[in-house]
């Protein structure tokens, strides 16, 4: 035997001893219930939280003719004081949209086009969250994360996925997941800490042209923020024209007051 058969052979013991430490992968039951556990975790934290505010980073896909794809870059700043107020601004190139929703409305206001426009919403966030999107037609990335259980509004029948594995973003360690659903697959990146807050979503729309995905970046999370009723209400500067918000709604919606415009432009 060599001399340097000692080494080769201490370095043989520590890769055996280091493989069989080695998590051991998961089956697919199991990631789905890791999964499921995580999501659950997250989600029972989000319903104590009842006032927060936190920065979100959003990059969208927009695909154009002939199925070219093109990246949107904004930052969105939200504060949300459960169970029925929430107000929102967007800063980038494509978006300058702000939202304010409380008293059973909500009022949008563009900088860029001057224009505003308002219209009724249920009485509480979570309905409001439906409305818009049942109602206006409109898809919010990242809503599902703002009901008072997030769990509930992500997890359907049809979802399949769960537990992906340990990922790092700018040095810190994700829980990663993964699901399915017939019309979007999306994703989230946990923390791996007694909330298992999002880090990070990605959603991908299977049945829009191009399959676009919109990724979320979420940073600045503050469980206590300072809040009035002022935060929540509408700020129209002068000269803004009102424009009509249309709702696609195919039934009668007794639970949501009609709102009618008038010619005043500030809000009450």
């Amino acid at each position: 035997m060599t001399a340097r058969a000692p080494l080769w052979l201490g370095l043989a013991a520590t890769a055996t001893f280091a493989l069989a430490c080695a998590p051991k992968p998961l089956t697919p039951e199991e990631a789905k219930t890791k999964g499921d556990t995580l999501l659950r975790q997250m989600s029972q934290t989000a319903a104590t939280v009842q006032t927060f505010s936190y920065t979100a980073d959003e990059t969208r896909d927009k695909v154009e003719a002939g199925g070219k794809k093109t990246q949107e870059h904004f930052t969105r700043r939200v504060v949300i004081r459960r169970p029925n107020a929430l107000a929102f601004s967007d800063e980038g190139t494509a978006h300058d949209l702000s939202a304010w929703y409380s008293n059973g409305k909500i009022t949008l206001v563009s900088n860029k086009a001057k224009v505003w426009a308002r219209g009724p919403m249920p009485a509480t966030l979570d309905e409001a969250l439906d409305f818009v999107s049942s109602e206006y037609a409109i898809q919010i990335p990242g809503a599902d994360l703002l009901y008072t259980s997030p769990y509930d509004a992500l997890m359907t029948p049809d979802t399949t996925g769960g537990w992906v594995g340990v990922e790092t973003i700018d040095g810190k360690p994700y829980d990663h997941v993964a699901y399915s659903q017939p019309l979007v697959d999306w994703e989230l990146w946990l923390a791996q800490d007694d909330r298992h807050a999002p880090h990070r979503a990605r959603f991908t729309y299977k049945k829009a042209e191009g399959q676009p995905t919109t990724q979320l970046d979420y940073r600045d999370f503050n469980p206590a923020p300072q809040v009035s009723d002022a935060t929540f209400t509408p700020v129209i500067p002068d000269g803004y024209t009102r424009i009509k918000i249309m709702r696609h709604a195919t039934v009668e919606d007794k639970t949501v007051a009609a709102d009618t415009p008038s010619s005043d432009q500030k809000p009450k």
